[in-house]
């Protein structure tokens, strides 16, 4: 299933290339125009829910915000995991669900997906 992702300003740049690489469409907060470093949550929920992209995030205040408020989470609670640990996490979660309409509202990345 191809995703498309919005990775937030605390997720590595590498990982964006990899997600690319396996045909999914990614953007980063900072290379968007109307977002960029720095910028408000409330600003990148409302480009995620109107673009239909799935933010995977260390802020956890994404976690904390009502589930129909935003277009889908991929929260990543350890900060210590490398771009291409997070890749392998994040295809793992892709298999396990058919659909993105099937996936949880708040999905945790975390190495119990290994």
């Amino acid at each position: 299933m191809q995703v498309s992702f919005l990775l937030d300003e605390n997720i590595a740049a590498p990982l964006a290339d990899k997600l690319e690489k396996a045909g999914h469409d990614v953007e980063r907060v900072v290379d968007v125009d109307e977002l960029g470093e720095g910028v408000d949550d409330t600003k990148i929920r409302l480009y995620a829910v109107r673009e239909g992209r799935l933010l995977v995030t260390s802020d956890d205040d994404f976690v904390q915000m009502p589930a129909d408020s935003h277009s889908g989470v991929f929260y990543v609670p350890d900060q210590s995991l490398s771009s291409h640990e997070l890749y392998h996490i994040i295809q793992r979660v892709i298999e396990a669900f058919p659909n993105r309409e099937t996936m949880e509202t708040v999905t945790y990345l975390t190495t119990d997906w290994l």
